[in-house]
């Protein structure tokens, strides 16, 4: 039996030490779980405004040389020359991906300044989310160009972006479905006469307009 003084004080602390929680294997499962659920309900909210404004003022000036380039009707687009739809190939090409960096640049801005942590792994849900419909407008906008049906790019352009915005929205901010609602409403009416005397109009009014608008909104609700 321990007994004095100097067991009198240590007992304390060896029971202490001895009684201390330790998380179980049962613990750390329904921690794991609970993490995992909050990953799953998040939505990407670090986008930024600038960059979606800027995005729609390059739509803007891509549309306005594409008109100068002669290819602003589907009719004019059907006679093109070589040159020239290698240079539409060109502008656009850029277009796509200055517009793409952008906004890679200014997801990854805002979320550092909103420590959003998890904005990586929402960023490629959004990604992988929007692949499939941008891979099938990529074979599309190929088929147009081989068989010169450039008539019908900029209506295609519109259906398959605004697929891809819809099927975003589910990991990222709802303003982004309405945008691609809007879109695959453009695009499907743009498909047939007499709206699609007016695609380059209604590609500006998606593209153009409709980035700018959202990049307003996202800039006074989420920040710039």
């Amino acid at each position: 039996m321990r007994s004095g003084p100097l067991f009198s004080v240590l007992e304390p602390c060896a029971t202490w030490t001895y009684n201390s929680p330790m998380p179980d294997s049962a613990t750390t499962t329904d921690l794991r779980q609970i993490r995992l659920a909050l990953e799953n309900n998040s939505r990407l909210t670090s986008v930024s405004g600038v960059a979606l404004l800027l995005s729609g003022l390059l739509a803007f000036v891509a549309s306005g040389i594409t008109g100068k380039l002669g290819a602003a009707t589907p009719a004019a687009r059907l006679v093109l020359q070589e040159v020239t739809i290698g240079q539409l190939a060109g502008l656009w090409g850029a277009t796509l991906i200055v517009a793409v960096m952008l906004n890679l640049f200014g997801m990854i801005l805002r979320a550092r300044i909103d420590g959003q942590p998890l904005a990586a792994r929402l960023g490629k849900r959004v990604l992988f989310a929007m692949l499939p419909s941008l891979f099938v407008g990529g074979i599309l906008t190929l088929g147009l160009l081989v068989y010169g049906r450039l008539d019908l790019i900029f209506s295609v352009w519109m259906l398959c972006y605004g697929a891809a915005l819809v099927a975003a929205s589910s990991h990222s901010i709802t303003s982004v479905k309405f945008l691609g609602m809007w879109t695959l409403f453009c695009g499907a009416i743009a498909m047939f006469p007499p709206a699609n005397t007016l695609d380059s109009m209604l590609f500006m009014g998606t593209f153009g307009a409709g980035h700018l608008l959202l990049g307003i909104w996202v800039g006074v609700r989420y920040g710039w």
